[in-house]
């Protein structure tokens, strides 16, 4: 079997037991490297293999391909979602709706739906603008940002706060515990991944005591209608939520949609940053932003890959899956298929073509209307207020792993003009 090293191999330089029928690899997925390492290297491992066996941790079997992704993600009898975190299968954090699978799964995603459904999206869109608007107008005068820190955390915070119905004022704060989390669960400060879900908890279960000590209008306030809501997981007879359910729901909502956004919208603007070529046309032609965004969620997808446990022993593709195995579907691998055309191409105004950003199945990301929106309310206002720009250092820019987020995008412009 083939072997391809990207980091130190595990203690005993082997998997836990005999693997066949894929090679065996050892690749890490979590440092902090050099911006566009790991797309590279999920290109290299997709181009050795459609499967893998990865030993890092305590081993897992890799799908590098679109149709094996794919097929992962929509396969909840064989790929469980009790864990999503490949190289930790008995995760510490409770992930709902994403955690259990169907029948269950439904039940708590049609509670949620109505609020991130498109109507609702729309019903939004004036504020989203309006907080957009105002941080990139703020930064207009100085000629320079830091894009990541100053603008791409920010703007999707606040947009979240206003859809919960919760002070603008709590941005910075979530900002920073979000920021934690994930330094924590990318493997960059492990210790931080726990006393942030701590924070994120405790932050909503204050609100939601409130909530149910002063109940808003459930149709316009989110809290109270979850507070309110009763669900029948399995066909049982409808319950209200415990109060793990509803914590659970609302770190769901924080940690899938806060900094996802955030990294999307980091490599947007890099994107437009060095290819001045795609900025005009798009200048030219507002049109495209639709399509454009398009393309960065398939070209620069921020979600290295996604975890799911296999639920019984079966022969999968000439691989020997046991019940228990971890599986780590390479979502940024899968979205430069072969399938596309010029997949390593970044196309701006490609044919549109179905792509993993927002994985499938029936765990497809919930907030996908609501992200989409905002990069592209994010493309059209920046680009009306700093159509010139450019990345403003000559030090190589750093990519956080495990959820692909540039650290740092300083950028600069000319002042001497008035936005469009």
């Amino acid at each position: 079997m083939s072997q391809i090293h990207d980091g130190p191999v595990r203690a005993n330089g082997s998997p836990p037991r005999e693997i066949t029928g894929c090679p065996v690899v050892h690749f890490d997925v979590a440092p902090q490297r050099e911006s566009g390492f790991y797309w590279e290297q999920s290109k290299r491992l997709r181009d050795q293999a459609p499967i893998l066996f990865n030993t890092l941790a305590q081993g897992f079997w890799v799908f590098t391909s679109y149709d094996g992704v794919r097929e992962m993600y929509q396969r909840t009898d064989l790929f469980s979602t009790e864990s999503v975190t490949a190289w930790n299968p008995e995760p510490h954090f409770s992930w709902l709706p994403l955690g259990v699978d169907p029948p269950e799964h439904a039940s708590f995603r049609r509670l949620m739906n109505p609020w991130f459904s498109p109507a609702a999206v729309r019903r939004n869109a004036d504020e989203q603008r309006r907080i957009c608007r105002r941080y990139i107008e703020e930064l207009v005068p100085s000629g320079r940002c830091d894009a990541v820190a100053e603008f791409a955390i920010r703007y999707p915070t606040e947009v979240f706060l206003g859809l919960m119905n919760l002070p603008a004022e709590d941005t910075e704060m979530l900002v920073q515990v979000v920021e934690d989390f994930f330094l924590g669960y990318s493997g960059a400060a492990p210790e931080l991944a726990g006393s942030a879900y701590a924070r994120i908890k405790e932050y909503f279960g204050t609100s939601l005591a409130e909530r149910r000590a002063r109940p808003r209008d459930p149709e316009f306030d989110i809290l109270t209608y979850l507070v309110q809501a009763t669900v029948a997981p399995n066909g049982e007879p409808a319950r209200p939520l415990t109060e793990d359910e509803l914590l659970d729901l609302c770190f769901m909502l924080v940690v899938a949609g806060l900094d996802t956004t955030r990294a999307q919208i980091g490599w947007m603007l890099y994107h437009f940053a060095t290819h001045p070529e795609d900025r005009r046309r798009v200048l030219d032609d507002p049109a495209l932003v639709v399509t454009a965004v398009e393309e960065v969620l398939r070209y620069y997808t921020i979600i290295y890959g996604d975890g799911r446990k296999v639920t019984r022993d079966e022969e999968y593709q000439g691989c020997p899956l046991k019940k228990g195995d971890m599986v780590y579907g390479m979502t940024s691998a899968a979205n430069r298929d072969r399938r596309y055309t010029d997949p390593d191409l970044f196309v701006l105004d490609r044919k549109p073509t179905p792509n993993l950003a927002f994985a499938a199945g029936p765990h497809r990301c919930l907030g996908a209307h609501l992200a989409r929106s905002e990069l592209q309310v994010a493309l059209e206002e920046w680009l009306r207020a700093i159509p010139d720009f450019h990345v403003d250092t000559d030090e190589p820019l750093v990519e956080r792993g495990a959820q692909l987020s540039l650290t740092s995008l300083p950028l600069a412009w000319p002042v001497d003009r008035t936005p469009r």
